[in-house]
């Protein structure tokens, strides 16, 4: 990036703080209008050798790339303290996921509200897509970003979009992005070549030469500078640590794109939170807004494990699959694991007419448990049950004034008997989905949860015992017009001028789906509502 260059360079029209997956979108929007853009990423370069490699995504995970956070211990799931990985380098998550290019719902988004609907949204989305496949009014295809279906898939994975079908009772779909989150289907990723396309490099990397953009990596932010007080609060650069030193990066706007942990975080050590937090720390309150922090939801993923009769992902030979994928990209390192995906209603009561699903199956042709730390011998395929309609509400807090210190992480997973009875209820369809045609004929014995499990209270256990986030944080700065809303619906700062946040916190309600494409969204509406307020639309 260029080093040395804070000093050197012009006063940015805007900081954006955090390089992930809305902060780069919303950098080259921007820069696109052609203002001058200051992007800090308290990480590296994208530089890890495996980040191009969509298969190898878990050995990313607690490595120099990954914040390897740690949530508080939970008590409706064991006591257990959760790991939560998150993208540390360019691109953020968007680096080290496992590249499932999914939209939330029409559904998702009317619910949000005025300025948020299916309708409002979809043009961003199609902007940002470079897809290929068959046309459709709700795809893009001249944005920045490949979107489509990999070059291949397992047969395992074909099987199990006809075995879900069959054993959900539900059509088997086209795709997932046209606004319906219905039936079973391959999923699509962000892939070209066999190559993971992270935000960063879909958006910023051909442009990083631009002469109005500046990005500094290992540059960490410690807190938003202020000027006025009262009605004319107004953002004014930040404050950061970077190459040993503390520097201030005065900037006509301020946009915060950390993420559902770290930007909440940076907003109370900047004096904006609720005010009891705030003063339990000895930070003195700029702006009282109690919804920091608050409304954290997640996806809870569960690992239904079943032998398989064919090979999977995880079994064939290293060497092979290695050399296979510097040859042509091909073979098992192209794969993105989860391959397939299906939703269902699972828990008594719910109506697919009138109601969410309640649970998004995805599935694996590999044993991928603990995040792919834990393996086994032998062929295994993987159908996790993921709750999808979360009614738990957790919270992100400071440990201490201290900005090098994590945050305290609480996403009282379970807290809320629904979710509990939601996935005790996924885990009897995953099974339901193993037992149907094709996947039946292909399977051997039930490992996980183990067949002799049955009952309601040895399925809570595993349950309790087994689930894990699948990496989907949101709504700590959420969006909104009631008291608790952190930013209003152009995503600004609600009583302060000047600031905008642009990732997953700003979120209402966590949608039906996976995150990724979503944060990207609101990363170029951010930038977009940022122009607006400028007079530069």
């Amino acid at each position: 990036m260029k080093p040395n260059s804070l000093e050197s360079r012009p006063r940015a029209d805007v900081v954006i703080v955090g390089a992930g997956s809305g902060g780069c979108v919303a950098a080259r929007r921007l820069l696109d209008a052609g203002l001058r853009v200051l992007l800090l990423e308290a990480g590296g370069p994208d530089r890890h050798p495996l980040i191009r490699v969509p298969g190898a995504f878990p050995k990313l995970f607690r490595s120099a790339v990954d914040w390897n956070l740690t949530t508080t211990p939970q008590p409706h799931a064991g006591g257990r303290a959760f790991y939560w990985p998150r993208g540390k380098v360019l691109g953020g998550s968007s680096a080290i996921n496992a590249t499932i290019w999914i939209r939330g719902s029409r559904r998702d988004f009317d619910g949000w509200g005025e300025g948020w609907t299916w309708e409002d949204v979809l043009p961003e989305f199609r902007a940002q897509e470079a897809f290929q496949g068959e046309p459709s009014a709700a795809r893009g295809t001249e944005g920045p970003m490949p979107a489509g279906a990999r070059a291949g898939s397992h047969a395992l994975s074909e099987a199990f979009v006809r075995a879900a079908a069959l054993g959900l009772g539900v059509p088997v779909a086209r795709t997932f992005n046209d606004g319906v989150l219905e039936g079973a289907a391959l999923l699509e990723s962000n892939h070209r070549r066999g190559e993971r396309y992270s935000a960063f490099r879909a958006f910023l990397s051909p442009v990083l030469n631009h002469p109005n953009l500046t990005v500094l990596t290992g540059a960490h932010v410690l807190r938003v500078l202020w000027s006025g007080r009262g009605d004319t609060l107004r953002a004014s650069g930040v404050r950061l640590r970077w190459q040993g030193r503390t520097l201030d990066a005065p900037a006509g706007a301020v946009m915060l794109a950390a993420g559902a942990v770290q930007t909440p975080q940076l907003l109370m050590l900047s004096g904006v939170g609720p005010h009891a937090e705030l003063s339990r720390h000895g930070i003195g309150t700029r702006l009282e807004l109690p919804g920091v922090g608050a409304g954290l939801q997640d996806h809870l993923a569960v690992p239904v494990i079943t032998r398989s009769r064919l090979t999977s992902l995880d079994r064939v030979p290293q060497a092979g699959a290695l050399a296979r994928y510097l040859w042509d990209r091909s073979g098992p390192l192209s794969s993105n694991v989860a391959e397939a995906s299906a939703f269902s209603h699972a828990r008594p009561g719910l109506d697919a007419r009138a109601d969410d699903p309640d649970i998004q199956f995805h599935f694996g042709p590999a044993y991928f448990r603990d995040h792919g730390a834990k393996t086994e011998p032998g062929d295994h395929f993987t159908v996790g049950p993921v709750l999808v309609d979360t009614h738990s509400r957790g919270r992100i807090t400071l440990a201490s004034a201290d900005p090098q210190a994590a945050p305290v992480i609480d996403p009282a997973y379970l807290s809320d008997e629904r979710d509990v009875q939601s996935l005790i209820a996924g885990v009897r369809q995953a099974r339901d989905i193993a037992a149907s045609a094709p996947l039946s004929g292909l399977r051997g014995a039930e490992v996980l949860p183990g067949e002799g499990v049955r009952t309601d209270a040895g399925l809570r256990r595993h349950v309790q015992q087994e689930c894990a986030t699948l990496y989907h944080p949101v709504g700590t700065a959420a969006l909104g017009d009631g008291p608790d809303a952190v930013v209003d619906r152009q995503l600004a700062l609600r009583g302060a001028r000047g600031l905008w946040v642009a990732d997953a916190s700003v979120m209402p309600r966590i949608i039906h789906a996976n995150t990724n494409a979503t944060s990207m969204m609101i990363g170029g509406r951010a930038a977009r509502f940022l122009l607006g307020a400028l007079g530069r639309p």
